[in-house]
């Protein structure tokens, strides 16, 4: 599907689309499932150019509801004949019409939005004009140290594809697409009903790397930067354990007859079989864990509570756990999707992103920009152009080799 809406969305900008195409195109955009890819893909074609072509917002603003209108095929055409206007520089405020319809039809134009708040004013900015020359940093990629028990280390991002080591009855593999596997037989009993010995592995995913690893059991994990993993080579008894630290989205296999746990940091996560994603980098205020499907239990102490679907927990400083009913699932699992997605972030939370995924560092000269910034930028976009976008929220930034300086 993915590789078709690109095809499309390609089409559009080219201003080729048949009238069927354009009919089919149409009948996406109208649907909320497919915004994630929709704005992925042209946040990637928009920023594989040095700039892009602006749009005049009143006229935006008048083809906006015309082109979400109920009669789709007249509006398809409309879609094929939806001129683009270039202009210098604009600003408008945000108004009442369809956020992502507005969305995808500035990002047929700019290749990426932002929106930045303060107490006073509340505007985006959107500049067609080239930013300063600055040094470049390459984003992250697959980079990880697998440490096995017995203290052997294998960088994972040099090593080659196959096995890698044999550690009792589990076989650990590299496969081709870059995936660490654990490849267990059929029980974990010796002859004579011993009991095979459980090893334990740890992952380290270093400042500008990620990894994805296929545990014993069928579950699979992702990992982002500046995190950690540490698992048995085989699930015995009767629950499955793992240790984390940083960030990292699960998709559990079922076992009702051995549930799951997490750990991290004193608190711990308990699934059957679900699909949630763990933030508990050292540095953020709390703690979240956030649900796409199934069900959890987070746990603190004596204090726990039970998650639906779209559902988050945030364990703060104190040891209370709070439930959002309304969590920005997107938002959360944008990192395992190879996207930035930032929803009235603060300065500070975007560059703590960027620390992780460029491994730079940060200064921030004349005090911390007040203000957030609302956005979507892919994360295999090299550093300079990323922070191109973010400029046109009214912040500054400049590299100086491996740091950040931000200036208001």
């Amino acid at each position: 599907m993915e590789q078709r809406v690109s095809y499309l969305l390609e089409q559009r900008l080219k201003q080729q689309l048949t009238a069927p195409e354009a009919e089919e195109l149409l009948k996406i955009l109208q649907q909320p499932e497919y915004e994630g890819m929709v704005t992925g893909i042209l946040s990637g074609l928009a920023m594989a150019e040095p700039q892009g072509p602006a749009l005049d917002p009143a006229f935006v603003q008048k083809n906006v509801r015309v082109l979400l209108a109920v009669d789709k095929k007249d509006n398809a055409n409309r879609l094929q004949e939806f001129p683009f206007k270039s202009v210098h520089r604009i600003h408008f405020l945000k108004t009442a019409w369809f956020r992502y319809a507005a969305a995808v039809i500035l990002l047929f134009a700019v290749g990426g939005s932002l929106y930045y708040y303060n107490s006073r004013h509340r505007e985006q900015i959107v500049s067609s004009g080239a930013a300063h020359e600055q040094p470049d940093i390459a984003p992250g990629g697959n980079i990880a140290v697998l440490t096995l028990s017995d203290g052997t280390k294998i960088a994972l991002d040099s090593a080659a594809n196959g096995a890698l080591a044999r550690q009792g009855n589990t076989n650990v593999i590299k496969r081709k697409n870059g995936q660490l596997a654990y490849e267990s037989g059929a029980n974990t009993r010796g002859g004579y009903g011993k009991a095979i010995e459980i090893k334990y592995n740890t992952i380290n995913i270093p400042r500008g790397g990620q990894y994805q690893v296929l545990l014993p059991d069928g579950s699979k994990v992702w990992l982002n930067a500046s995190s950690s993993l540490r698992f048995p080579t085989a699930f015995a008894g009767r629950s499955r354990e793992v240790e984390i630290t940083g960030e990292a989205y699960f998709e559990i296999a079922k076992n009702a007859g051995m549930p799951f746990y997490v750990k991290t940091n004193g608190m711990a996560v308990e699934v059957l079989g679900t699909s949630f994603n763990v933030n508990a980098y050292f540095d953020e205020p709390s703690i979240k864990t956030t649900l796409l499907e199934g069900s959890v239990r987070v746990r603190k102490g004596q204090a726990a509570a039970m998650l639906a679907p779209g559902q988050a927990a945030s364990l703060t400083t104190k040891g209370t756990i709070e439930i959002k009913k309304d969590a920005d699932v997107d938002e959360a699992v944008a990192w395992k999707n190879g996207l930035f997605r930032l929803t009235s972030s603060d300065v500070p939370t975007i560059m703590r992103q960027l620390v992780r995924w460029y491994d730079v560092d940060v200064v921030f000269e004349g005090g911390v920009p007040s203000g957030h910034i609302t956005g979507e930028v892919p994360r295999n976009t090299s550093l300079s152009k990323v922070l191109k976008v973010f400029e046109t929220s009214g912040v500054h930034f400049h590299i100086e080799g491996k740091k950040i300086v931000v200036t208001q």
